[in-house]
């Protein structure tokens, strides 16, 4: 047996490392926090010297850094040491909280609003700020909607859909040749949606359209030209009662958009399968992208090989050849990487 490889428990340990680190940077932690944290429980460096902490980190460590951990009960000041670690389970299960709360505050949000306006008297034109559609409504008064729109069209995409990923396509393809932008915020469950990614998102994009992606999205969110706008209350709400709100320029409608803007600041970008290579050198083929994108957005290995048609073996070896092309020791490097260089 030769010397220097790895045992199982390394290769675990290290496997380990790797998925807790893409659970905090899913959960909001920037690489600083993230790489701080993961030394602190791996006993890197002397935890009393604070600067053997700070070596490798992108900015160095700072005060905002260790503020930050504090702040967010991922480690805590000890007696003889300046920063001990929080439990990983602890820490996850507080952010993971956090999470939640974010999510149901915007949801409580969205309905506050309604509420408020649906109460209030005069309201907009028509004297209806929002009115409930249902069933088969959705599709015909969706469509309606996109086939008059003019300059812009904002979405929460998430499952489950109103109609078939390519015909949907197809109509925003359409638009997007007119001159109707698109921003799109998709939620993870999208990539992982059977044949999602390559029926609906990745064509869109392709064709101009400016896509990111967040873990969850508080709604579906529809917004034309801020002029007219489709909600649900919750996500759990379509599949149950398959409804949909159609609110007209409101304060509600303002805040709808407000709460669209605040997700795509906060969300990761999905770029064309097609462009130039980046200041850092040639851009991965298509598919590598898309499993980049699927990796960035947590999306499970079974269900991107799924998704992809191809086997376990040919996965594993696109993921070796992007570790070596991004100079990655894991995945959360390659994604932190992939994000830098502009690959995805």
């Amino acid at each position: 047996m030769g010397h220097g490889i790895p045992g199982p428990e390394y290769r675990a340990e290290r496997t380990e490392r790797t998925e807790l680190a893409g659970h905090l940077a899913a959960l909001g932690l920037d690489a600083d926090a993230v790489e701080l944290y993961l030394r602190l429980l791996d006993g890197t460096g002397d935890v009393c010297d604070m600067r053997a902490l700070s070596s490798g980190l992108s900015s160095g460590l700072s005060s905002e850094v260790v503020r930050k951990l504090t702040a967010l009960g991922l480690a805590v000041e000890g007696d003889e040491h300046p920063l001990l670690p929080v439990p990983p389970g602890a820490a996850l299960e507080l952010l993971t909280r956090r999470a939640a709360l974010r999510l149901e505050e915007a949801r409580a949000a969205v309905t506050g609003a309604y509420e408020r306006y649906r109460r209030r008297s005069p309201a907009a034109a028509g004297g209806v700020v929002a009115e409930e559609v249902t069933g088969e409504d959705i599709e015909r008064r969706l469509g309606e909607a996109l086939a008059e729109a003019r300059e812009e069209v904002l979405r929460f995409d998430s499952p489950p859909y109103f109609w078939d990923s390519e015909r949907g396509a197809a109509a925003e393809v359409a638009m997007l040749k007119r001159g109707v932008r698109h921003r799109a915020v998709y939620a993870r469950a999208s990539l992982a949606h059977p044949g999602h990614l390559t029926s609906n998102i990745q064509p869109c994009v392709d064709a101009g359209e400016q896509a990111r992606v967040l873990p969850e999205l508080p709604v579906k969110l529809t917004i034309i030209d801020d002029r007219i706008g489709f909600v649900t209350l919750s996500i759990a709400e379509v599949d149950v009662n398959r409804s949909l709100l159609v609110v007209r320029p409101s304060g509600l409608l303002t805040a709808l958009r407000a709460l669209f803007e605040a997700c795509w600041d906060r969300a990761l970008p999905i770029q064309a399968a097609t462009g130039t290579s980046g200041p850092s050198g040639a851009r991965p083929g298509p598919a590598e992208r898309r499993i980049l994108a699927m990796l960035v957005a947590g999306v499970p290995d079974s269900q991107i090989i799924r998704e992809l048609g191809i086997s376990r073996r040919t996965f594993f070896r696109r993921m070796e050849l992007l570790m070596a092309q991004a100079g990655a020791g894991s995945r959360f490097q390659l994604a932190l990487q992939a994000q830098r260089r502009g690959w995805l």
